[in-house]
């Protein structure tokens, strides 16, 4: 051969022999390029040499895929032996032991069912599709969580509220509410759920983590019209709080304390008016029973023998006014049960706490005290679960804030000085009923007349000072005489479709002051025609939907021309009806994070659980769940590996 000549290579084309040899059986295949075979375990082209493809059938990789080839070909031919209705019964065994081995609720399969169903149609997506802790976890975060709709161009309210979730971290939720232009309903979700720095919590410091992020998600600040939050000094202080900053940028805005919080405040104040022992009492049963599981089946027994319901005794929580009532009726559901309990108790126990209980059960004047909170604590129950409702109730406030003053009113004052609620005083000694005269409620009264004069009476002054401080509290807290919550009254369909009804609702000039740029002259004249519009049949199908559906129809009537009837008045309505008339919802948010950082996953990062929380809020306002939630555009945009895991912080542990 010359030098430098190119040496020709042999090319060694594939054997049909080798396929019966054992050691290339069952994985080895021929190309279509001549001198290339594959391997079908491994899915890889090989040279065709016999040491080359004996080389391959000894890698490590090549084994374990052999073997699992091999595991999963066992598996399909006893699946094929299989009946349908035993590889049914086989996908349920399976599918319920993974719920047994990572501890999940049994109720949730309820959903998983009807979405295994849903999105496993096509098999190639079954095959095709990877969902790993990280990208779950990112989906959540970026792309389901992050869809943000009509908040640019609608007004809205704000509910906040800051709290100390379970993991000891500053935490502070921010909802908003607003009418949605789609479906024309009321809709309040979580905006976010922000993390503060436990160090800086101050009111300037607030205030900037919340312009922030609405600036980040584009929102204008001028869009918002009502804000509720409790009563906390850093949110509603008079001189330097988050309400009087966002004031300042926005002069227009609707505050509300949050009525419940006012309420609860209300009760628990009245409440120290009243000597200690009912609490003291309530708070030494529970301890004794409930930390032995003895004790409480000695109860159970001594229930069942005076055929009294097996319920446990509640214990209070530091929130005391919104259990208390629970706690004092099955106290005094079980009285007799009680007594004849610690009478056992204080023999066989030898205990000293179980003798003071005992004592106080035999005193018919805590029993006196027991009996006036069951009466008197419902008052503020009912008025608290009516505002605890998810329903829109903004109109609702002023009048039921009056009604609550007088029910109580008239345990201790004068018909006559509950007339005029606006002038209430208390401490006038004219206004208020003779001792003998003051309501404790039926049970109580009752009890009252076995005692002596001298102890129905201090009992009494007792009750007094209650009803006197509870009333005092709800003049400085409720908005029983604000004009603005008086005027709201015109959402309500016996006002709105009714002429004879609008008395004290001539005009709408009160609440349009709320609204920039609106048309007053405009807004007269339609709110003045709008009973006329429809005839009775129309106004009694109005007058029976809910309030926000009521005014999604009422609004979208049109006139010959086929323009909008009311435009001027759509502005209004729907700034209204995005009014909170509580911060209930706020509340229920930390609800969602309790559940969500649960023992099994306390390491979850806060932007995770601030994702989570933002997703089940939305699907409890739209009222859906993960197998009606419809995917849009906007979230195939979204998913996408840039967005998923550029720069992601990967801290997360669920």
């Amino acid at each position: 051969m010359e030098k430098g000549a190119i040496k020709k290579r042999r090319i060694r084309a594939f054997q049909s022999s080798w396929l019966d040899e054992d050691v290339f059986k069952g994985w080895l295949a021929p190309y279509h390029q001549e001198d290339k075979a594959i391997c079908t375990a491994c899915n890889t082209l090989i040279r065709c040499g016999k040491s080359d493809l004996i080389k391959h059938s000894q890698g490590v990789k090549h084994v374990e895929n052999i073997n699992l080839k091999k595991s999963v070909d066992i598996d399909n031919n006893k699946s094929e032996k299989l009946s349908h209705k035993d590889k049914v019964k086989q996908f349920e065994i399976k599918l319920a032991a993974f719920y047994a081995e990572h501890n999940v609720a049994f109720y949730t399969v309820d959903h998983l069912v009807p979405l295994l169903k849903d999105i496993c149609m096509d098999l190639k997506v079954v095959q095709d599709f990877t969902l790993g802790r990280l990208k779950c976890t990112n989906i959540v975060k970026d792309v389901i969580s992050k869809i943000v709709d009509n908040l640019q161009s609608s007004r809205f309210s704000i509910l906040i509220d800051e709290s100390t979730d379970i993991s000891d971290s500053k935490l502070m939720c921010i909802l908003v509410r607003y009418v949605s232009p789609v479906n024309k309903k009321v809709v309040t979700q979580l905006l976010e759920l922000v993390t503060l720095d436990a160090r800086d919590c101050s009111v300037s410091k607030l205030f900037e983590i919340f312009k922030n992020l609405l600036e980040e998600k584009k929102i204008p600040l001028k869009n918002i019209v009502g804000m509720a939050c409790d009563n906390a000094s850093v949110m509603i202080g008079c001189n330097n709080s988050f309400m009087q900053r966002l004031k300042l940028e926005i002069p227009r805005l609707v505050t509300l304390n949050c009525i419940c919080h006012s309420s609860a405040i209300v009760a628990s104040k009245a409440c120290e008016k009243l000597p200690s022992s009912c609490e003291n009492l309530i708070r030494s049963i529970s301890t004794y029973i409930s930390g032995s599981a003895k004790r409480c089946a000695i109860l159970r027994e001594f229930q069942e023998f005076f055929e009294v319901e097996r319920n446990k005794l509640l214990k209070l929580s530091n929130t005391r006014w919104l259990i208390l009532q629970k706690c004092v009726v099955r106290i005094l559901e079980n009285w007799n049960v009680l007594q004849n309990y610690f009478v056992l108790a204080v023999v066989e126990d030898k205990l000293k706490s179980a003798e003071v209980i005992l004592s106080h059960l035999n005193d018919d004047i805590i029993k006196a005290y027991f009996l006036f909170l069951k009466y008197v604590l419902n008052f503020f129950n009912s008025f608290n679960a009516l505002f605890q409702s998810r329903k829109i109730l903004v109109h609702q406030l002023f009048e039921s804030s009056q009604q609550l003053i007088r029910q109580l009113g008239r345990n201790f004052m004068t018909v006559n000085s509950l007339k005029c609620i606006n002038n209430l005083n208390v401490d006038n000694e004219q206004n208020i009923l003779n001792l003998e005269n003051i309501h404790v409620g039926l049970e109580c009264e009752n009890l009252l007349k076995s005692l002596p004069l001298e102890c129905r009476q201090q009992i009494k002054l007792a009750c007094l000072d209650f009803y006197k401080t509870a009333v005092q509290e709800m003049l400085k807290r409720l908005p029983y005489k604000d004009p603005l919550f008086e005027h709201l009254t015109f959402l309500d369909p016996k006002i709105a479709l009714y002429d004879e009804n609008r008395i004290k609702i001539k005009d709408l000039s009160h609440i349009a002051v709320i609204i920039e740029n609106i048309d007053i002259t405009q807004l007269d004249f339609e709110w003045r025609i709008l009973p006329s519009i429809f005839d009775d049949e129309q106004t009694k199908e109005l007058a029976s939907l809910e309030i926000d559906e009521m005014w999604g129809k009422i609004l979208a009537h049109k006139d010959f021309n086929d323009e909008i009837m009311f435009p001027n008045l759509q502005l209004l309505v729907e700034a209204v009806l995005s009014l909170p008339h509580s911060n209930a919802e706020a509340e229920r948010i930390f609800s969602i994070v309790t559940d969500a950082k649960n023992k099994k996953r306390n390491r979850l990062s806060n932007d995770t659980v601030s994702a989570i929380c933002v997703t089940r809020s939305s699907f409890q306002a739209e009222g859906i769940n993960c197998t009606n939630f419809e995917i849009d555009p906007r979230h195939l945009e979204l998913h996408n590996s840039q967005n998923l895991y550029g720069n992601k912080n990967t801290s997360d542990e669920a």
